[in-house]
């Protein structure tokens, strides 16, 4: 059963002040977005994916409102993993045969790379096993937004790791500490590229 009460007030309270207003910003004619809400047409996943961020709330409250069956998760491939205290091996996603480990989290249509931890030198933040993901295919901009985030960085050296992001000695100089105390902090990293960590949670 669509909830098209819902869809009404989530509209406006969007700040759309009409239907077709809301439909152009989701990419989609009036009578699309009319016939999806009535039920008359099916809504695709990247569909769902644009009206969650539109009225911002998440993809399951969409997928309810418009009468689909919602699992409790997803399943994904772990890419890679983190090792002792902060070290980061992403495996080759061309090579199928490398990893076959898969999980299921609470966490839909998700773009990015699933990590797991191995070990217990980042407890208490990151439990073993624990899973971090990362949107590794969308840039991350080094910028002061990052600041006191906890990122993947790629050294210009080659080394990946995972570290929570700090202002450097100078204007656009940035360091990485580790979680665990006992690791070295890195002043002034020269880095290659960063992908701030979009969650972790257990499985």
């Amino acid at each position: 059963m669509i909830d098209r009460d819902w869809f009404k007030g989530a509209i406006k309270e969007a700040g759309f002040r009409s239907q077709n207003a809301f439909a152009a910003a989701v990419g989609l004619t009036g009578p699309k977005i009319t016939n999806l809400i009535k039920g008359d047409r099916r809504a695709q996943p990247d569909e769902i994916l644009k009206i969650a961020e539109i009225l911002n709330v998440s993809e399951k409250k969409v997928k309810e409102s418009l009468g689909l069956d919602v699992p409790d998760s997803a399943t994904y491939r772990v890419s890679g993993y983190v090792f002792g205290a902060d070290r980061v091996v992403i495996s080759d996603l061309s090579q199928t045969e490398v990893d076959t480990d898969t999980v299921n989290i609470p966490i839909f249509y998700y773009d990015g790379v699933i990590l797991r931890v191995r070990g217990e030198s980042m407890a208490p933040r990151y439990k073993p096993n624990e899973l971090i993901g990362i949107r590794s295919n969308k840039p991350c901009e080094l910028s002061s937004a990052l600041i006191g985030k906890d990122v993947v960085a790629k050294l210009c050296d080659g080394q990946v790791l995972l570290k929570t992001l700090y202002k450097g000695s100078a204007s656009g100089k940035f360091s990485l500490i580790s979680v665990n105390q006992s690791v070295e902090p890195i002043i002034d990293a020269d880095i290659e590229w960063v992908h701030k960590v979009d969650f972790h949670v257990s499985e």
